[in-house]
């Protein structure tokens, strides 16, 4: 492992805190030439900023996370071509949005180069979900969509089995928000997540359901509704 890969698995595996993202920002500066010294610039500023810093001068250095040249050679320093990382915050992407596919091939790689809060996925299948919950650094996530279309033929079901693999899996145990569909969303579907033993963090769901589901009972579509609002399901 060279100095790079440990720095970043230093931050990665404590995201909350702003040392490690400070002695990467001093490694890169060492290290000299355009992109490391304005991403090195870029991490104190946005520090600075987190902190509630008003130094505008300072501020003024975040600019590279602004640029899409800058963003592109970030993005190919991180490895994540793959994904879109559409929000920058203390130097680094904390949301990822990418097709399932193309983001299971590099997964491994990226838990210990970006320390992902939000991660959006689509191109989602029963089976693509029992394999999710098996990737490791689920547990930094605090914001999870896994999204599909309605195309069984191509993209097989996705539904109870999902929503069970999901309610299982204890590294998830971290979110505060859950979006998930289109779902063949069915009663024993939905009572797994509201009985998860796991996602007791919830504040924010919604199941985006086909149109073809079944009717949920009253009694679910009760509980739905005062633990996370009407527009729990659509």
């Amino acid at each position: 492992m060279d100095d790079e890969d440990a720095l970043l698995r230093a931050i990665c595996a404590h995201p909350d805190e702003d040392t490690p993202r400070l002695a990467f920002a001093d490694w890169l500066s060492e290290q000299g030439g355009a992109v490391n010294t304005a991403w090195a610039n870029g991490i104190r500023a946005q520090v600075w900023l987190a902190s509630g810093s008003t130094d505008a001068a300072g501020a003024s250095q975040s600019r590279v996370f602004e640029s899409a040249y800058g963003l592109e050679k970030l993005r190919e320093r991180l490895g994540i071509e793959c994904a879109g990382a559409d929000l920058w915050e203390r130097g680094f992407p904390t949301r990822l949005v990418g097709d399932y596919p193309a983001v299971a091939r590099v997964w491994a790689r990226l838990a210990d180069r970006v320390p992902c809060r939000v991660l959006h996925l689509s191109g989602m299948s029963d089976s693509a979900a029992a394999e999710f919950v098996t990737w490791p650094a689920l547990d930094r996530l605090t914001e999870l969509d896994l999204g599909s279309w309605y195309d069984p033929v191509e993209r097989g079901t996705f539904g109870e089995v999902a929503l069970r693999c999901v309610a299982e899996c204890s590294a998830l145990r971290g979110l505060t928000s859950l979006f998930m569909g289109y779902l063949n969303l069915t009663n024993t579907g939905a009572a797994a997540i509201l009985n998860s033993p796991h996602l007791l963090r919830l504040q924010h769901l919604q199941l985006r359901r086909t149109y073809d589901s079944p009717n949920l009972t009253w009694y679910t579509e009760t509980r739905l509704r005062a633990g996370f609002g009407a527009d729990v399901v659509v």
